[in-house]
Formats: C-alpha cells, sequence, structure tokens
C-alpha cells in the first residue's frame, strides 16, 4: 500500500522539483484502518489552521469506519469528513500540480485515480482601504486590493446581474499569475470581447508583474504617447464602465483594474461628476476643457507674444512685462523651459518620496526656487506666473496617465512656437488632433463625437436624460433606463 501512495505522488513531486518548498505528509485514516494517505501542500502558502483543525483531526480522529474492499474512499472523505467547502476531485497531474503551486491541498489516497484539491490558501491580504489617487467625496470610500478574490468579490456585490461574466486565466511562464477579465454578456460586443480573450490568452511571457503589462501587450499603438486603456482603482468605476459595454481586466497582485476599448474623453470624467447635480458637473467639466487648453497653449502664446508679436499686448500690460524683463539673463524660451523643468521635477520628486514629505518638498521647493530665480535676475515674474498658473491648471485633469500625457505635449509645441510664432502652436494643435483621430482602443476610434453622446462628454445632462449607452462604445443593448420621470406627479420635464 506504501508502495502505491508513493508512485502515485512521485510524478507530482517531480513536477514540483522543490522539496525544501513543498511537504509530504502521511496518515493513517483513523484508529482502525490500515490505509495510508498523503498530503502534499506548499508549506509557504497555506493557513495551518485550516490543515490541522478542518482536514488532519478529521481524518485522524474521527474516522472510524473500515474502507476495506471499498473503492469510493475519496468521495466518502469530501462527504463525510472534510470540513472545508472548497474541495474538488481532479485527476490530471498537471493541474494537480497547478493547484498545490497556487496554495490548495491535494490528498492522495492509494488505488483510487482521483485526487482530492482542497483550498487552503492562507489570506493575509490587507483590508479594503480608500482610493489614494482617485479620491472622491460623495462617493463609495472603498478601492481595489492585491487580492484578485477580494476584487471579484467587490464587482459582484455591485453587480449581481446573472449575464456578469467572469473569465479566468493564467498568465506568465514561471510567475503564473491569474488574472480576470469581467463583462456582462448581453450588454457588451461580441467582436470586442472576443479580440480581447484572444489577446490576453497570446500573452506569452515569464512574468507580469502590473495590469500595465497587459495595457502595453495588447494595445494596438505602441508608438504613441496616449493611453489606449483606461485604469482605475476605484471598484465603481470599473462596474460602471463594465455596465456601458467595455469589458475590464483585474489580476493578482495588482491594486488597479483597466477597461478597454477607451475613448479620449473619458479620460476627463470622474466618479464625483455623477455625484452632484449635473450643472454643478458642466461646469467642472468646462473648467477641465479649459485647463487643457491652458496647460497646451498659455506659455506658446506667451513666448509668441514677447518673442513675435509684442504689438498685440495692450500698453497697460506692456509695461509690466518690459519692466519685469529688465536685466534678465536668459531669454524667453529658456526662462519657460527651465521654469517647466524645475515644476517637472519637484513633482516627480513629490511622487517618489513618502506623502507628507513629498508635499512639502513640491510646496517649499517651489516657493524657494521661484524666489530664488525672480532675485537672481534668471527669470522674470511675468514667465514665473504664467508657468505657474499652466501648472496649475494641470491639477484639474483627473487621470494622471491622462495628465501626465499632456504635460509632455506642452513641450515640442514650446519649441515649434520659438521657431515659429503663432503658427508653431497652430502646427502642434494639428499634429495633436492628427494622432487622437489616427488612434483606436481594440479596434474602436479613440476620438469620437457621436450627437447623441454629447450630453455626457462636454456637459453632464440630468441623470434621468441619459437613457442610452454611449454610442462610441459599441455594445447589445443600448437602452440602460427607461423614461419613468414622465410617471411623476408634478415633474418639470418639460421645462
Amino acid at each position: 500500500m506504501r508502495d502505491k501512495l508513493d508512485n502515485k505522488i512521485k510524478p507530482i513531486l517531480d513536477k514540483l522539483n522543490a522539496p525544501d518548498k513543498f511537504n509530504v505528509k502521511k496518515i493513517n485514516l483513523g484508529k482502525g484502518n490500515n490505509i495510508k494517505v498523503a498530503l502534499v501542500y506548499d508549506k509557504d502558502l497555506i493557513d495551518r489552521n485550516i490543515i490541522s483543525d478542518y482536514i488532519l483531526k478529521p481524518l485522524m480522529l474521527h474516522v472510524e469506519e473500515s474502507f476495506t474492499g471499498k473503492e469510493n474512499i475519496v468521495e466518502i472523505l469530501m462527504e463525510k469528513y472534510i470540513c472545508v467547502d472548497d474541495t474538488i476531485i481532479k485527476t490530471d497531474n498537471e493541474e494537480i500540480t497547478d493547484f498545490i503551486k497556487k496554495g490548495s491541498t491535494a490528498i492522495f489516497v492509494p488505488n483510487s485515480e482521483n485526487t482530492i484539491i482542497i483550498n487552503t490558501v492562507k489570506k493575509n491580504y490587507k483590508p479594503i482601504l480608500p482610493p489614494e489617487i482617485e479620491s472622491s467625496i460623495r462617493g463609495p470610500k472603498e478601492g481595489f486590493t492585491e487580492s484578485i478574490e477580494s476584487n471579484l468579490s467587490q464587482i459582484n456585490r455591485r453587480i449581481k446581474d446573472r449575464n456578469l461574466r467572469i473569465e479566468r486565466s493564467i498568465i506568465g511562464v514561471r510567475s503564473q499569475t491569474e488574472v480576470a477579465m469581467v463583462y456582462i454578456e448581453d450588454i457588451a460586443d461580441e467582436k470586442i470581447v472576443n479580440e480581447m480573450r484572444e489577446r490576453l490568452n497570446l500573452i506569452k511571457v515569464d512574468h507580469i508583474k502590473t495590469v500595465a503589462y497587459i495595457e502595453q501587450y495588447m494595445q494596438n499603438n505602441t508608438y504613441t504617447i496616449f493611453p489606449q486603456f483606461f485604469t482605475t482603482e476605484r471598484p465603481d468605476v470599473f462596474e460602471a464602465s463594465i455596465i456601458e459595454g467595455r469589458v475590464g481586466i483585474l489580476m493578482e497582485g495588482a491594486e488597479q483594474g483597466i477597461t478597454a476599448p477607451a475613448i479620449f474623453t473619458e479620460f476627463f470624467q470622474t466618479v464625483e461628476d455623477y455625484n452632484q447635480t449635473f450643472m454643478l458637473s458642466t461646469v467642472i467639466r468646462f473648467f477641465r476643457v479649459i485647463s487643457v487648453i491652458l496647460v497646451l497653449s498659455l506659455t506658446p502664446i506667451y513666448l509668441t507674444l514677447i518673442k513675435f508679436n509684442v504689438e498685440l499686448l495692450p500698453d497697460k500690460l506692456l509695461q509690466p512685462i518690459i519692466q519685469s524683463r529688465v536685466g534678465i539673463a536668459l531669454n524667453p524660451i529658456m526662462e519657460i523651459i527651465s521654469m517647466e523643468l524645475i515644476v517637472e521635477f519637484l513633482r516627480e520628486g513629490g511622487l517618489r518620496l513618502p506623502s507628507k514629505i513629498g508635499q512639502t518638498l513640491s510646496v517649499v521647493g517651489g516657493i524657494i526656487i521661484g524666489d530664488a530665480a525672480i532675485k537672481s535676475h534668471l527669470v522674470s515674474s511675468t514667465t514665473l506666473l504664467v508657468v505657474g498658473v499652466s501648472t496649475v491648471a494641470t491639477f484639474l485633469i483627473p487621470n494622471y496617465e491622462m495628465s501626465l500625457t499632456i504635460r509632455i505635449l506642452k513641450f515640442p509645441i514650446l519649441f515649434l512656437t520659438n521657431a515659429l510664432g503663432i503658427i508653431g502652436v497652430s502646427i502642434g494643435w494639428f499634429f495633436i488632433l492628427v494622432e487622437l483621430c489616427s488612434l483606436d482602443s481594440i479596434g474602436v476610434p479613440y476620438l469620437q463625437f457621436k450627437k447623441s453622446d454629447m450630453k455626457d462628454i462636454f456637459m453632464r445632462a440630468p441623470l434621468w436624460k441619459m437613457n442610452k449607452r454611449p454610442k462610441a462604445i459599441p455594445n447589445k443593448n443600448p437602452v440602460r433606463q427607461e423614461d419613468f420621470r414622465k410617471k411623476f406627479r408634478g415633474n418639470n420635464n418639460g421645462k
């Protein structure tokens, strides 16, 4: 009997190929049986309390019946003695090996082709915390964690639709990272779902660290600065994207999820837009549009005015600018570029340091450097003011990736402006629009404006008017709500 048991577990141990990492424990079934079974598990990943209290004790102390001549020992042990709900039977050695590597415990019984697989993974993930980047005043205070099970449970808790689909897969030959593709079957476009599934399955790499790796492997346009997947650390934002017809991806060990297809305008929307009245949201979105224009155009237009078209400035504005530039050592383009670079250095330095130190560095460093630059006559106070306003405008762009993209695009526009003046600004904007129009995300145009979608792009219509899903995102079910307000008594729909 012992030889049969050893012969059964030997192929598994050969595949695991790490005797110091995996443990083999042989036990007798009860007190009156001569039958031995073997438990194989990863010592670093298992919860020892589950094994000792719910597997070893029942099998060693509570088994009193005789198994002599019985062929269904595995089924009896599962039904009567093993006190763990997540238990399955497997026969394939490859599958058994994969389960053991992930923290499950395998029980091998001699004279049986079946092997019992028990989920004994140690749950040591941190609790659900508020999102660090995508904060909200009135919205939920829950963010994704490193546990894919925790993240999927948050999605399941929010979307109880029977058409919600979660397709799990493994990526990474060595890391064996679990990935889940999430979508709603009767809403998501079948072509997009198939395309996402195919691209995900075609990824063949040794190791996956974050969902950003998956994003870069799956995107259509490699040589572009614009993000082609939407990244979020908020379950409610992920949920809203799924309900609109997008496909989401979650990964074990990642605190963010990604959704696709992504369109340019969604990077300027926040969860807060839908938690307040439509008039307030519309005003805030207008501010964001203005901020993008300021970031890309304010310093180039200032450079144009003081270098090429001074005559366009009013006299009352021209005199202070001329006075502030008296004795300045640097020419206008060097002034602006040097200040812009210093701002970016402070911003990046603040991100890499602990939060409290980083904030202090950004504020104090900016004040000290700006004051020193003016006193030393390296830059003018007017230039510093213009760069400061442009920097503040970047804070209104809610998505970090898009904010970084727009900040970087400002530099080539500045160089074009220095060479060509206002024509350079126009050329810069032209190339940006051409790039946006040429991009797509999983086959969906990146920059598009559908007439019916305008109520949720530059403005935000009342929620009761947003009866249909965005046409920009292909979907099977365009209607998301009825026009129920017409049934209200004394409503003001007609106004």
